[in-house]
């Protein structure tokens, strides 16, 4: 559950400050707002690996989106023909299967539990309550914001 008050603009405003040496300054956050706090706690567990493997000035996150219903962050080498050490690439990995993990059982809308679910071929994270709206949204023609109208 996102805190009462929480503003979007300001918590990434928050990231982008305290994750600079990883995190362009024009990097879309392509997510919901219930994801947010799965990439707070993301970019700190990359940015401590790219630290103790000599990396920080090195490589940067290229994207975070959501891909069929689950969160993706991708961290490359900041030079295209680099490539990441084999024990960095390996817990990189880790850090991002266990975020995936994360975002499937976590509501992409509000932050509380969720479930994985297709939408009439969409896939999205939702609780039941913005599930609920989702699936009304469609029934009705998919007019207008499902969640904010």
């Amino acid at each position: 559950m996102l805190p009462e008050g929480f503003v979007r603009e300001t918590f990434i405003t928050g990231l982008r400050q305290k994750h600079a040496r990883i995190l362009p300054q024009d990097i879309a956050f392509s997510v919901e707002n219930g994801w947010l706090p799965l990439i707070a706690e993301s970019l700190d567990q990359i940015d401590h690996a790219l630290d103790r493997h000599g990396w920080i000035a090195k490589a940067s996150v290229r994207q975070i989106k959501e891909k069929l219903g689950d969160l993706r962050i991708y961290v490359r080498p900041r030079r295209e023909s680099a490539s990441f050490p084999k024990a960095l690439s390996e817990e990189l990995s880790v850090i991002r299967d266990s975020y995936t993990s994360r975002s499937i059982v976590t509501c992409e809308i509000c932050g509380d539990v969720g479930q994985l679910d297709n939408f009439d071929a969409y896939y999205q994270t939702l609780c039941r309550k913005h599930a609920d709206q989702r699936r009304a949204w469609v029934a009705s023609g998919r007019k207008g914001d499902p969640f904010n109208d």
